[in-house]
């Protein structure tokens, strides 16, 4: 997927963020300078806001697990674990997948 970030548009549309995957994830973060690494983070972060906030659950907790994702495999920030565990905290409240449980466990042993 040639994942973008558009300013002007700065929530991702139903059909991205749906068909958005880890993979697409890892790919942007190879592809770009760390201004971009960090506004994908946002550009997720809001789009997860916005479809939560509409009760679109089943996809504001694929937002969320990537988000947690996100911040676990890709940035890693400073509490990367504590962070990505909320997020992923939230998806599996929202919809609780076996996958998101996986990745639950994953986060929990820290990187």
């Amino acid at each position: 997927m040639d994942l973008r970030i558009d300013f002007s548009e700065p929530l991702l549309a139903v059909d991205v963020a749906c068909k958005l995957q880890t993979a697409d994830l890892d790919d942007f973060y190879a592809a770009q300078d760390g201004n971009a690494r960090n506004n994908l983070f946002f550009v997720l972060l809001a789009s997860y806001q916005h479809y939560a906030a509409r009760n679109e659950a089943e996809l504001a907790a694929h937002l969320a697990f990537l988000l947690a994702y996100y911040l676990f495999v890709a940035l890693t920030p400073p509490a990367s674990a504590e962070l990505a565990a909320y997020y992923i905290e939230q998806a599996i409240s929202l919809n609780p997948l076996r996958e998101y449980e996986e990745w639950r466990q994953l986060i929990e042993r820290g990187n």
